[in-house]
């Protein structure tokens, strides 16, 4: 029992960053327990998010989650259903509103909001969060990529490097792959021999070539920096297209003509 409230309780502390918007949280909701005086307004923003937050330290609770369901990488998500901002927020004018002198309410209304700042982190500074490039919000090399290989009328076969996956069927949906977001989940154990030769550090040109062929795939998209062992050329996979950091290699035998 102890592991499973150590989970809750690292799961919390990991969820609320630094601890400042997680102890602005927790005053907020004391605040209205004590001063909320419409029984309904208290109970939906005062009790129900206690219970909430006893619910998730109730060891049976992450045990179902993590062990049962096999959730564990999501189980922070129960914390969702508490709604920490809603109650912050709503304890901060509740506050101010009983502050006499206007002069103060303003200064503490900065305090308040310095306080979040503080507390949080930019979602534009991190390492995730790019600026979008185009309408579609994906890598421009990626719509060089798909527009080339592109045939109208058909689906094309093609294997993409990792961190161009997620984006391909955002982008079109008649160049299909031979894997896709499952096999990056580990929990899944969804499993592919591709898959899991392009995504090593060092991939055998031999190999992909092989695996490619068995998924039936014309194209093999690779990038510049990814350390080969062999050519893909010695395997009749011959470069066609490539951009600033990507290489296109078309399977010699491949027939991608129009229908």
């Amino acid at each position: 029992m102890k592991e499973f409230f150590l989970k809750s309780l690292h799961t919390l502390l990991d969820y609320g960053g630094n601890g400042l918007l997680l102890l602005y949280f927790a005053v907020a909701l004391i605040y209205i327990l004590v001063r909320e005086k419409n029984k309904g307004v208290r109970k939906l923003l005062g009790a129900y998010p206690l219970a909430m937050l006893c619910l998730f330290f109730v060891p049976l609770v992450p045990f179902l989650v993590c062990k049962v369901a096999g959730e564990e990488e999501t189980f922070y998500r129960f914390l969702w259903i508490i709604p920490m901002t809603i109650v912050s927020v709503y304890a901060t004018i509740l506050f101010l509103e009983h502050v006499k002198f206007k002069w103060l309410k303003a200064i503490l209304g900065i305090v308040a909001m310095v306080c979040v700042g503080i507390g949080g982190n930019p979602g534009y500074l991190t390492p995730v969060t790019v600026p979008a490039q185009n309408a579609y919000q994906v890598p421009a090399q990626l719509i060089e990529l798909c527009d080339y290989m592109v045939v109208p009328g058909r689906e094309v076969k093609a294997a993409f490097p990792f961190e161009l996956v997620q984006y391909v069927r955002q982008y079109t949906s008649f160049i299909v792959m031979p894997y896709g977001y499952e096999t990056m989940v580990d929990r899944w154990n969804i499993t592919s021999d591709l898959a899991e030769e392009m995504f090593r550090e060092t991939s055998r040109a031999e190999n992909l070539a092989e695996f490619a062929r068995e998924e039936r795939c014309h194209y093999l998209v690779i990038n510049k920096d990814h350390h080969m062992d062999g050519r893909l050329e010695d395997y009749d996979y011959n470069p066609v297209f490539e951009t600033d950091n990507y290489r296109v290699y078309l399977d010699k035998y491949a027939d991608v003509s129009q229908w």
